[in-house]
């Protein structure tokens, strides 16, 4: 009917490109149906009369607001009184908003039967909103258990004896063949494979990985899998044009695999042995933007966990584990949930663990969230009995009866890989069961994302990576550290950081020990470490690259109360991590209000701390006479993309201050629009936004 129909354009009404563009493009089409096809008019009339009017006045109202919109924003761009043109807009908006509601409201509370019209197809697509996944959820949950494959097999049949196929894949067990249901239904392309004892939802044709791209590129990947993403785009691009069909594509598709998260085989190599590998992309920002983008990475890397003593002890711990090289991700999860910590892995090199272990941040705080933002797959039941036993435990210090103990034993029993899926026909909404789940006492092997050969820690490198540590803390400790030797000769040493900071002192607890402690009346923590032991190891991994005057005066007491030749340190050069540390401790990253400048600064008493970092970097010295102090300050743009590109990528923050190091590209490509102007209205609200989130870190 709407294909023979000359009111209306189809292909004009389904190129709306947003959300609300869209939804009102629909609606229009459901008028006209309604109201000129005389057979669906005769099928409702009489007993549905009223509720045909109903949706006919709703229908009329959205698309007169929907015709008005359109011209305010037309006038937008054309009237000279913009204020008026924005007020008007946004009225309009809102009345959209509204509208919007109702008929939610409308919808959800009075279920039409038809009796005449394809209850199917009604039916259907009430089942698939019920059961439609939140993008951002797609995103976390790739984030964490898809893989982007780009493969290149000899094929002699083919015009430059070679195929090129692009794969986007998730694995999981047939235990979650349900969830990856429900991804499938979201993206409406691709099929399911069962093996064995694994389910994949596989996306190969190119048509269909256009959907895949779409999603992606709106819902961005925050985890390293976005590089892999990025060079999976890139090959997607090139063979849309048909470049894989030509040698010099094929060459560049080869270069980009190589650097891929597989990585190009000896064989392929072999084959192609003058290919240079490509750059790999890094990952722009890994700011959370969803809570349900959290929920679900959870869903795919998140554990919730229940630990018995031997004396019948009962703790609780909420853990997310990934690979050491998305560690400022899991970061970042201290920060947007407000609570836990992050600890490298003492068995493994190459994990690191998000943890959550105060029961009232578990009470607080992880409970409250995912019962707000659900998980979707069999994790659910999971975390519902996680908060069964978490609601049996009163208090820290409240002793658990013997009948609340002997429940948390039985629910810990059919935790996790110890659940049994029996009800998977009865009541499919609860059976999607976690395929891979990481215990405590993991190998490290329980994240499944794939690395190219290049990307794997040999033991050099870890090497190099516990240097760059110590470089870290040294300058962690040059700024916001002191040593000190008692009287009666017991040394130890304090670091006093933010709140919002306390993961870095995390990781040197875990290293070495000591205690943490917030300060009564401030919003700073106190790191204390007073155990000879590991007072002792930490001096032997800092000696000889601490700079600071007074620090070593305070180090060299320390030393000679334990019989340790003090080291002097080596000049400092770019190869080294201890700026880095610094910035940490002492280092300032802001924006100038007068002058709109960026500027990453460090204030220090001893000028000859400051002199070093202006030969290596730029940047200038100058005295600040209110404090009796000197300030160094870094502010031209070319030399702060230099920082950020060839020296903080390399070493890189521990601190919340690497979140603003992490934006400042985004920085410089948005401060132009900081003023309102009528022609980038658009560009002026991303400003906004950007200062927004700016402003909170």
């Amino acid at each position: 009917y709407l294909k023979n129909s000359s009111l209306i354009n189809i292909t004009n009404l389904l190129s709306e490109r947003t959300i609300f563009g869209k939804f009102y493009s629909i609606s229009f089409i459901l008028y006209l149906l309604l109201l000129n096809n005389p057979q669906i008019t005769k099928t409702l009339s009489g007993k549905f009369s009223a509720k045909l009017a109903i949706i006919q006045n709703l229908f009329s109202s959205i698309i007169s607001n929907y015709l008005a919109l359109k011209f305010s924003k037309f006038s937008l761009n054309n009237s000279n009184n913009f204020f008026n043109s924005f007020k008007k807009y946004k009225m309009n908006t809102n009345k959209l908003h509204l509208i919007h509601t109702l008929i939610q409201i409308y919808t959800k509370t009075h279920s039409l039967s038809f009796s005449s019209l394809n209850k199917k197809l009604f039916y259907s697509i009430l089942q698939c909103n019920q059961n439609k996944l939140h993008p951002y959820y797609i995103t976390g949950f790739v984030d964490g258990e898809g893989c982007f494959s780009i493969n290149i097999r000899p094929r002699p049949n083919r015009g430059k004896g070679y195929a090129v196929e692009l794969v986007f894949k998730i694995t999981l067990s047939s235990k979650d063949k349900l969830l990856l249901e429900k991804i499938k239904n979201y993206f409406e392309v691709g099929r399911l494979i069962t093996q064995g004892s694994s389910t994949s939802y596989c996306v190969k044709s190119l048509n269909d990985l256009q959907v895949i791209v779409n999603h992606f590129d709106n819902y961005p990947l925050i985890s390293n899998k976005w590089s892999d993403y990025q060079l999976f785009k890139q090959v997607f691009e090139l063979m849309q044009q048909k470049e894989h069909l030509k040698s010099e594509g094929l060459n560049k598709i080869v270069s980009i695999k190589a650097v891929s998260n597989k990585g190009w085989s000896d064989k392929l190599r072999a084959l192609f042995p003058n290919i240079v590998p490509s750059l790999r992309p890094s990952v722009k920002s890994q700011i959370i933007p969803d809570p349900y983008w959290v929920s679900g990475f959870v869903e795919g890397e998140g554990s919730f966990y229940i630990k018995l003593s031997n004396k019948d002890l009962v703790s609780f711990r909420f853990l997310v584990t990934q690979h050491v090289r998305d560690v400022e991700l899991l970061k970042n999860l201290i920060i947007y949930l407000n609570c836990g910590y992050y600890l490298p892995r003492s068995n493994s090199v190459y994990h690191g663990d998000y943890f959550v272990t105060n029961l009232e941040d578990i009470k607080n705080k992880i409970l409250p969230f995912f019962e707000k933002f659900p998980l979707q797959g069999n994790k659910l039941k999971d975390f519902l009995d996680f908060k069964k036993a978490v609601e049996l435990k009163k208090g820290n210090r409240i002793r658990l009866t013997t009948e609340n103990l002997a429940n948390i034993k039985e629910i810990k029993l059919g935790m996790n890989q110890n659940r049994i899926s029996d009800d998977n026909e009865k009541n499919p909404l609860n059976s999607k069961l976690l395929t891979r789940r990481p215990s405590i006492k993991s190998n490290g092997s329980i994240n499944k994302r794939h690395y190219s050969s290049s990307a794997i820690i040999s033991n050099e490198q870890a090497k190099c990576e516990e240097i760059k540590f110590f470089e870290w803390l040294a300058g962690l400790i040059d700024g916001d550290g002191q040593f000190h030797t008692s009287k009666k000769g017991f040394s130890s040493l304090k670091i006093i950081m933010g709140i919002n900071d306390k993961y870095p002192l995390y990781e040197i607890k875990h290293k070495y020990g000591g205690n943490i402690k917030h300060i009564s009346g401030s919003n700073a923590l106190k790191y204390k470490l007073l155990n000879p032991k590991g007072l002792i190891n930490l001096i032997k991994d800092v000696n000889g690259l601490i700079r600071n005057p007074a620090r070593m005066l305070q180090l060299n007491r320390v030393c000679e109360n334990y019989n340790i030749n003090l080291l002097e340190p080596k000049a400092l050069t770019r190869n080294n991590s201890w700026f880095s540390g610094f910035i940490d401790s002492d280092g300032s990253i802001h924006i100038d209000k007068k002058s709109g400048q960026l500027i990453i600064s460090v204030t220090q008493k001893n000028k000859y701390l400051l002199e070093p970092l202006q030969i290596l970097y730029g940047g200038r010295i100058q005295i600040l006479t209110s404090k009796d102090a000197f300030i160094y300050s870094i502010y031209r743009k070319e030399e702060i993309l230099n920082l950020v590109d060839g020296y903080f990528k390399n070493f890189p923050l521990k601190s919340s201050k690497s979140l603003k190091i992490n934006m400042i590209k985004e920085f410089y490509l948005l401060s132009e629009y900081r003023n309102l102007n009528i022609n980038y209205i658009n560009e002026f609200n991303q400003w906004v936004t950007f200062k927004d989130k700016w402003d909170k870190i």
